[in-house]
C-alpha cells in the first residue's frame, strides 16, 4: 500500500512540474520590427541589424513589414529590446485590445499600444526576453 502511495505522489509531482514548465517564459528568441519589405531586402538588414547576435529568420508579412528573429535580445537596444507586430489596429481593436493580445502572448513583460509606423497603424508589442 505504501508503495501504491509512492508511485500517486511521484506521478503528481511529475504533473505539477509539467504544468509550471509551461509557464516558464524561455530565453532565446527575440523578434524585432526593422523595416520595410517593399523598399529593402529584408535579409540584408536582418544581417546588418545588429552585430553578436545570430540571425535565426527574416521574414517579410502580409504588410511588407520586415520582422528578423534572432538567437537572443540585440545588444545597445532599447528596453524592452524586443517587439513584434500583431497586427493592425482598428475601431473593433484598439490599445486595450492590441495589449491584451500582447499580454496574452507574452503574460510577465508584454505590453501592447498601436502606434504608426511604416504609414500603417499597427498593433505593436514590446517584451523582454
Amino acid at each position: 500500500m505504501a508503495n501504491q502511495t509512492s508511485k500517486a505522489s511521484c506521478f503528481f509531482v511529475v504533473l505539477i512540474l509539467v504544468f509550471a514548465v509551461q509557464f516558464i517564459e524561455i530565453d532565446g528568441e527575440c523578434t524585432k520590427l526593422v523595416g520595410n519589405c517593399e523598399t529593402s531586402n529584408c535579409n540584408a538588414i536582418c544581417n546588418t541589424y545588429a552585430k553578436g547576435v545570430r540571425v535565426l529568420n527574416a521574414s517579410c508579412s502580409a504588410l511588407h513589414l520586415c520582422t528578423c528573429t534572432f538567437d537572443r535580445p540585440p545588444p545597445g537596444g532599447p528596453t524592452p529590446p524586443c517587439d513584434l507586430v500583431l497586427g493592425v489596429c482598428t475601431n473593433s481593436c484598439n490599445y486595450e485590445c492590441c495589449d491584451k493580445k500582447c499580454k496574452a502572448s507574452f503574460p510577465k513583460t508584454g505590453s501592447g499600444t498601436c502606434i504608426i509606423a511604416f504609414e500603417r497603424d499597427l498593433c505593436m508589442c514590446s517584451y523582454n526576453r
